[in-house]
Parts: C-alpha cells; structure tokens; sequence
C-alpha cells in the first residue's frame, strides 16, 4: 500500500507499505525525468582498510544485475535517452538516471534493477578496480586535488570524513567480491539502511510514485546511521610531500559550520567574497603582491562537520609569503566587517546562480535529496531568505570563531622541479 504523507516545499511524500519515503517534485512542462535512489552512509562508514568499498560497490553494480549484462545495461539506458550514473559523497550514495518523460517507467524499472540486483561479477569487479587504482595515482600528480586530500586526512584523521572516498591503492586492491555485495546489501537492504527515492519532472505524481513504489519493493527504512562528530586538531598540523614540479600548492583548512547548521550560509558568503576574479584574494595576493598564480576559497558542509578552506598555488621560493599574505587576508576577514558592497554582490551572485541551476531538473534531484537527508524539505524554499539573512556582522563573528590561525590544517606538495 502507498499512501500520501504530506506535502512540503511542492515535494509530495510517500510512504510505501515498508516504509521507503518516496519524493516526487513535479516540474511542469519538464521534458525529461529525473529519478534518483540514495542512501546515508557507505564512505562515512569506511576505514583506512576499507576506503574505496563504496564507490567500486556503486561502479561495479552498473556493470551487470541478475536480469541484465553490463551491455544490456548500456544499450537500454542509451535507447532511453539516458545513462545510469553513480555517485558517492562523504555522507551518501547512490545512483541516478534522466530520459524524456515518456520512458520514465522503463527508466524507474532499470534504475531500480541496478540500485536491488547487482551481481558484481569478477571481470566487471576486476575492470572497476582498475580504473579506481588509476584515478589514485593520478590524483598523486593532480596539484589541487592532492593537497586537498592531504589536508583533509590530517583534520579529520581517525574519522571516516578522513578517509578518501576513493580509496588508496592498497585498501582497493584489498577489497574482494563479498566484501562489496554485504556492504551494497547491508547499506541499501539491511537493518540500517536507509534509502529515499526522488522523482523529478512532469506528470501524474500518484502513478509516479506507485510505479516507484513497485519497482524498489525491495528497500525499507530504518534508522539512520549514527556518525560522531570529529575532533578538529588542537594546533598547526601539516601534511607536506615533494614532487618534481615547478609550483608549490597549499591547502589550507579551518574547523567550519557543518550542514545542520544555518552558519553555512554566512561561510558561503565569505567564501564568495574572498573567492573569484574579483574577489579580495585574488586581487590583493596576485594582482597587487605577485604571490601566486592563483588562490581561491570555498566552504564545505557535511553532515557531522564542516570546512572551510582555501588553495594557493605559487613558486617554491615564494610559499612563506604566499602563505604568510593568505593568513593577513583571513586575519583582515577576523578583524573587521566585509563592505556593504561585498556582500550585496556576494548575495546577488548565490541568489542567482541558485535560480539558473533551478531550471535544471538534475539540480533540483540533488537538491530535494539533499534537503530530506541532511536538512529539512522546507530549505527548498528558504535558501534566498537565508542568505538575504546574512549579515556583515555575522560573517566577522564565523571568521572570529573558526579562523584561528593556530589551529588550520595544511597540505602542501612542495615543488622541487626546475623553474619554467
């Protein structure tokens, strides 16, 4: 039996005979539909031994389900108009697909097949890991992402939000067929899982959801999964390795507001002030100081923690003072307010790009997903109040509470090459 809990934020809330939340957000005169199942957990469950497990159980289970081979797979979603995608964040996983309006059952049908029957066979597990292995070393040359993931296992080291997503070549290497099938069954089937689906775009929302509703009879609901909340490192931690490369980039992290906590805004702001061609960091560290080829900064908030950071890269001989011209910037953002002008166009920026990724079908999945697991449906329709509620006042009072300077976090890859 499915049956109409409510409806918020123009999401309609199902429930299913077992308790599987169903959403569906029409979008009037939408010509594709945008269907998603996910759940919490997977990489926020990982350990240094197991990092990676989620994202080769969400690779490997779209290369072949009971009914289906990989090809199969491929062939129905291109004659659909689509493609099954996966994803895995720090909190969630899960997987997606978007075709035109007409073919939503035949889609809701394959995407519920993938999501309940993989069978992670040994040639699609064996391809899988290859190509996650080979994303890693890669990411070993990547001058961004690298500090970045430097930084990142040192703030949260002992917690899963410390253990990258996408594994070392080690855990992946390490992980094996049974491995992967427990974890995809205890975290999408099991006592704990707690999977939603979401259904994005034009049509009858009742058939919507009684179609999802059979599809994905197999998931139930349950508690979400705890997860504690990491300690932020009491002092100055650094993470540094060499490379034989011509720059040095810095990752630098503060402690930020994490994503219940309506702060996250004010950290957006900033990082949209500091942030960008026209943003303080840009100007005052490259344009005036010559100190680097580029900075930017950029705020994260996930389910048990948040961060805020900022990414500098420059030449080896100039990483003291790029880093020491970074820190004045953060300690002018402690000391005194942003100008009225900064943040109306701070303001101005979030508020429209916000409502461009709104005609977006896939943008507005992400965001009824991300509302009911992490927040509430009503932010749907509170995210311009929110950041009209930001003030220059309560942006300096985040800065003086997160950015103490004895307490940030740094990656650094140190350029040892010859200069260019």
């Amino acid at each position: 039996m499915l049956r109409l809990e409510r409806e918020e934020a123009r999401v309609r809330v199902y429930r299913a005979a077992s308790g599987l939340p169903i959403l569906v957000r029409l979008k009037p005169g939408a010509p594709l539909v945008h269907a998603g199942v996910f759940a919490l957990g997977g990489a926020s469950e990982e350990t240094d031994a197991s990092g990676g497990l989620t994202t080769l159980m969400v690779r490997t289970a779209q290369k072949g389900t009971l009914s289906r081979t990989a090809v199969q797979i491929a062939e129905e979603a291109e004659m659909l108009g689509g493609s099954v995608g996966g994803a895995v964040g720090s909190d969630s996983f899960g997987w997606t697909i978007s075709v035109p309006s007409s073919y939503a059952a035949a889609a809701i049908s394959l995407l519920a097949d993938v999501a309940q029957h993989p069978t992670f066979l040994g040639d699609a597990l064996e391809t899988e890991r290859a190509v996650a292995i080979a994303d890693v070393i890669a990411s070993r040359d990547d001058m961004f992402r690298y500090p970045m993931r430097l930084a990142t296992q040192a703030a949260f080291r002992g917690h899963p939000y410390g253990v990258p997503s996408a594994g070392s070549e080690e855990s992946l290497r390490n992980i094996e067929h049974t491995h992967v099938a427990i974890w995809r069954r205890e975290h999408m089937l099991g006592p704990n899982a707690s999977p939603v689906v979401a259904i994005v775009g034009d049509g009858d929302p009742d058939a919507l959801a009684g179609l999802a509703a059979r599809e994905f009879a197999e998931l139930g609901r349950a508690q979400a999964p705890s997860l504690a909340t990491p300690e932020w490192p009491a002092g100055l931690t650094t993470s540094a390795e060499r490379r034989d490369k011509a720059q040095t980039a810095v990752a630098v992290l503060f402690p930020g507001p994490s994503r219940a906590d309506s702060d996250r805004f004010a950290a957006s702001m900033i990082a949209s002030v500091a942030s960008g061609l026209g943003g303080r960091f840009f100007d005052e560290l490259r344009d005036k100081q010559s100190l680097c080829y580029t900075v930017t900064a950029f705020s994260s908030a996930r389910r048990a923690a948040g961060t805020f950071g900022a990414y500098i890269a420059t030449s080896p001989e100039k990483e003291d003072a790029a880093r020491d011209g970074l820190l004045a910037e953060f300690a002018r953002l402690r000391a005194e307010p942003v100008s009225a002008e900064e943040l109306e166009r701070a303001q101005t920026y979030a508020i429209g790009v916000y409502a461009i990724q709104q005609q977006s079908g896939s943008s507005v999945l992400s965001d009824v997903i991300d509302a009911w697991l992490f927040g509430n449906l009503s932010d749907l329709e509170t995210f311009e109040g929110n950041v009209r509620a930001v003030t220059a006042t309560r942006m300096q009072q985040l800065a003086k509470r997160y950015f103490d300077p004895e307490r940030r976090v740094e990656g650094i890859i140190r350029g040892v090459g010859r200069a260019v």
